[in-house]
């Protein structure tokens, strides 16, 4: 009886839905002294679908904070299994933001990222830089 209750659950966890379903986890920290701040970001997601494939990434950060204006830099880097005939496995990126307070609660962001693209295959003739970025936004504090 217990060997049929163990084949019965084996096999539901092997459902289409499940084996697509890729599992993830996204974990962060942040040290700030003074006027400066050191942050960090450490993302992984695994499938065992050699279709959705596995990704994996690390941010390292550096800010410095003014009384309205904070100024940031930061680095990273890609691992993807995904589509390799697409593109290269790893990429790098660097990214150079800043925030303006408006009021005590309300800040107004953007910044310039920069992805380097190394022997990636082009899919369409483009003359589009897709690994350039300009981004603006906005960030309440509550």
């Amino acid at each position: 009886d217990a060997a049929l209750r163990t084949r019965v659950t084996d096999a539901g966890s092997a459902s289409p839905v499940t084996a697509l379903t890729p599992t993830s986890y996204n974990l962060g920290a942040a040290v700030g002294w003074r006027r400066f701040a050191i942050s960090g970001d450490v993302a992984k997601t695994e499938s065992r679908s050699p279709a959705v494939g596995n990704k994996e990434s690390a941010v390292v950060g550096v800010s410095y904070s003014l009384q309205r204006f904070t100024g940031r830099v930061a680095v990273g880097a890609e691992r993807d299994d995904r589509l390799p005939a697409l593109r290269d496995r790893e990429n790098y990126s660097v990214d150079l933001g800043g925030a303006y307070n408006i009021t005590r609660r309300i800040a107004v962001t953007g910044g310039v990222r920069y992805n380097v693209e190394r022997d990636r295959n082009a899919v369409v003739a483009d003359n589009r830089r897709d690994s350039q970025a300009v981004y603006v936004g906005t960030a309440f504090k509550f």
